[in-house]
């Protein structure tokens, strides 16, 4: 009884309940809402200057153009497809690369150091190259994306293959269990979370890949856009993509983060 009780303790403090999470939110919105008064406030009494710095009103009203006006749906569209397609790109090769490095230890040894000076390269100045053999467009939006995503892929495998209970893989083996019940009893859960904790990274990181190449070179997506207003110095269009971005990041991964509690509720 002592110990069930105990466990049901732990267990109500590790998940908080309804109003504490509805009061978490609460903090948060008075927080965003709080700082965003802070702003506009510093604009009306002249403390900055909204050419300089724009406003929360401005960017409100640029944002409602953008979107009233249609304008920045097959923008959103271009950087939010080619972000995902780099995260599924990356997500298949990356934990294959570690599955397999992490199965052949003279691979992992030969092919470590390697792959550490590759992720090592700025990808501002790979870009370019990308580009260059690549050409202006979807493609090398999502090579440059993959890039940067995979090693996080493969690192967090390899990782979580360090960290299998190796005493668990050999009671499985005594109980006569083959690769493949290993594989669906032991290995992959024991690397659900590494992998659900490098889609987390990677959301990020794919949308930074893909961005940087519409910086260099490209005629739509966000980055495209973020470009052109800070060649015209306009700060207002500049501030109101940054939030679109930022916005569009937190959907995708409270949606991810929905998916996997009801998929996999022990992760």
């Amino acid at each position: 009884m002592t110990t069930t009780a105990s466990l049901s303790t732990i267990e109500q403090r590790s998940r908080p309940d309804m109003p504490t999470k509805l009061r978490l939110k609460a903090d948060r919105l008075a927080i965003v809402f709080g700082l965003l008064a802070v702003w506009q406030i510093t604009v009306w009494i002249g403390l900055s200057s909204p050419r300089a710095f724009s406003s929360p009103i401005l960017i409100a009203v640029r944002l409602w153009t953008m979107f009233s006006s249609g304008m920045i749906w097959p923008h959103l569209a271009d950087t939010l497809g080619a972000a995902a397609a780099a995260l599924v790109l990356s997500a298949v090769f990356g934990t294959a690369l570690g599955f397999l490095l992490s199965r052949y230890r003279l691979l992992e040894a030969t092919f470590n150091p390697i792959l550490v000076a590759l992720n090592g390269i700025p990808r501002v100045a790979f870009g370019p190259l990308v580009v260059l053999f690549l050409g202006v467009g979807l493609t090398a939006k999502i090579v440059l994306a993959v890039s940067i995503t995979l090693f996080v892929f493969c690192t967090n495998v390899q990782e979580g293959m360090r960290q299998i209970n190796p005493t668990l893989v050999r009671q499985f083996s005594l109980m006569g269990a083959n690769r493949r019940q290993l594989a669906r009893m032991v290995i992959g859960p024991s690397l659900i979370p590494w992998l659900w904790a490098a889609i987390d990274l990677g959301l990020g990181l794919s949308l930074i890949g893909v961005i940087i190449a519409e910086f260099i070179s490209s005629t739509r997506g966000l980055g495209h856009l973020i470009a052109a207003a800070s060649l015209g110095f306009d700060t207002t269009g500049v501030a109101a993509l940054l939030v679109i971005i930022m916005v569009a990041t937190v959907l995708f991964r409270a949606a991810l983060t929905a998916l996997r509690v009801r998929l996999f509720p022990w992760s």
